[in-house]
């Protein structure tokens, strides 16, 4: 345990008293203190109530001290759409003041972490990504955004490597957000998506009489995105015969309308994006291998949603608040089971097909209070529903035995899920239903969690 006081709470912050009972050295401290730069506030923590005000000071105070992890707690419960709203502004983490095993669990991951990446995930950089609409909690993706702030300002090609749904352009849209070049225009085309004999058209435009129907002349993108970006998707579907101009492009900074022979220059920085293994293409000849290495300068790999699970619960809770507002609907959130169904499905179609499940589920279901497994659609449990068919009671003792502990803690288990279902997750009543004290439906609650993160983990 730390001798110094690396942990704090904001003037009468309720878990006081909690981390006093577990020994460990404690400070109170300002909110107005903060904004001085400090050592003192490398590689802390600060609980911090769930005041609204207190969500634009931390948006603040993190450019400042940007070491300082801020954990918000709250008495009884707390809006979605305020918890989003803290997350937004850099809050790491919530917990109930009540929940004692969770607050001993943060402050002991902390202890043993020493502040590294456990309770790194949200900092002033995932805050900064938060404000172009990137939600993300995982450390996979916090290296993607230092790599997209030190890159941000250089003219050098980025080629973004990732499957359908990762989020290729958002990525794309920061690198221009963070550059001196976001006064000017970002502009994507979609180059899997045009037809052959209209995409050169579309990137470099044409003059008046070059073709039968071109009654003017026609800027193209490239002409458009002058000084500032221009996001080529899906750039392993382009056709062979227009690679050859974009390597001009590259190389030269000019290029020339259809039906022109005059060049035009043009500055631009280029990024651009695919879903396949373009290296692969190279050997299969269906990729110009100098274009391929004028793109691939600055790579960028996207993981799918499959290798970030810890941002589903936050994910699906953000699009829950989205559409919720779009239909004029009261704010609702998830139950933890619907949180396990979520975490433990493959996502093909990763956060776009997440986001069109939650939607969906917001749409379909506008009298719930929360979301139940029952709400989630029934493509997204197979595999669930399969796992929680067995292991319950076997039917009979195999000759090689069975673990008593493990089928003893599953039946605990669903008895738990079933009484907070019943309750609508109110853990005083399940407590009641189930004749154990509250603080133990807690630490069991807990246990559970924190195992199955660790299987999500492995």
């Amino acid at each position: 345990m730390k001798e110094t006081t690396n942990i704090y709470v904001v003037e009468n912050a309720g878990p006081y008293n909690w981390l006093e009972k577990f020994n460990y050295p404690v400070g109170r401290v300002s909110l107005d203190s903060l904004y001085v730069k400090d050592e003192r506030f490398f590689e802390t923590i600060v609980f911090i109530d769930s005041n609204p005000a207190h969500c634009q000071k931390i948006k603040e105070i993190l450019p400042i001290n940007p070491g300082i992890n801020f954990i918000l707690y709250y008495k009884d419960s707390i809006a979605p759409t305020q918890l989003v709203e803290f997350v937004k502004c850099g809050v790491i983490e919530s917990v109930s003041m009540d929940d004692e095993a969770h607050i001993r669990s943060l402050v002991e991951q902390y202890d043993k972490e020493s502040g590294d990446t456990q309770l790194n995930y949200f900092n002033n950089l995932n805050a900064k990504f938060r404000e172009f609409g990137i939600i993300s909690n995982s450390m996979k993706m916090t290296e993607i955004f230092s790599k997209v702030e030190k890159i941000a300002n250089s003219n050098s090609t980025v080629l973004i490597y990732g499957e359908n749904g990762t989020g290729k352009e958002l990525i794309a849209r920061s690198i221009h957000q963070f550059s001196a070049r976001r006064d000017y225009k970002f502009v994507g085309v979609n180059t899997g998506a045009i037809p052959e004999n209209l995409l050169e058209d579309e990137l470099f435009g044409h003059v008046k009489g070059s073709f039968t129907s071109a009654l003017k002349d026609r800027k193209g993108k490239f002409e458009y995105a002058h000084r500032g970006t221009i996001f080529l998707d899906e750039i392993s579907n382009m056709p062979v015969s227009l690679q050859v101009k974009l390597l001009r492009v590259l190389q030269e900074r000019e290029f020339e309308r259809i039906g022109e022979n005059q060049t035009i220059p043009v500055d631009v920085r280029v990024i651009a994006a695919t879903n396949k293994n373009i290296a692969e293409l190279v050997k299969e000849e269906k990729f110009r291998e100098d274009l391929y290495y004028r793109l691939n300068v600055i790579p960028i790999d996207l993981p799918p949603l499959r290798d970030r699970r810890a941002d589903i619960p936050l994910l699906a809770n953000y699009f829950a608040m989205k559409y919720c507002k779009i239909n004029n609907l009261p704010v609702k959130n998830f139950t933890l089971p619907s949180i396990r169904i979520l975490q433990n499905y493959s996502w093909p179609g990763n956060i776009r097909q997440l986001e069109n499940i939650v939607e969906r589920m917001v749409v379909l279901n506008p009298e719930a209070d929360v979301f139940l497994p029952k709400d989630i659609p029934g493509e997204v449990k197979p595999d669930v529903q399969k796992e929680e068919g067995s292991n319950f009671i076997p039917d009979d003792i195999p000759e090689e035995g069975v673990s008593l502990n493990d089928v003893v803690r599953n039946i605990e288990k669903r008895m738990i899920l079933k009484s907070l279902e019943k309750t609508s997750w109110n853990k005083q009543k399940a407590a009641k239903l189930l004749n154990v004290k509250r603080t133990t439906l807690i630490e069991k609650i807990k246990k559970f969690q924190d195992d199955e993160n660790e299987d999500l983990n492995n």
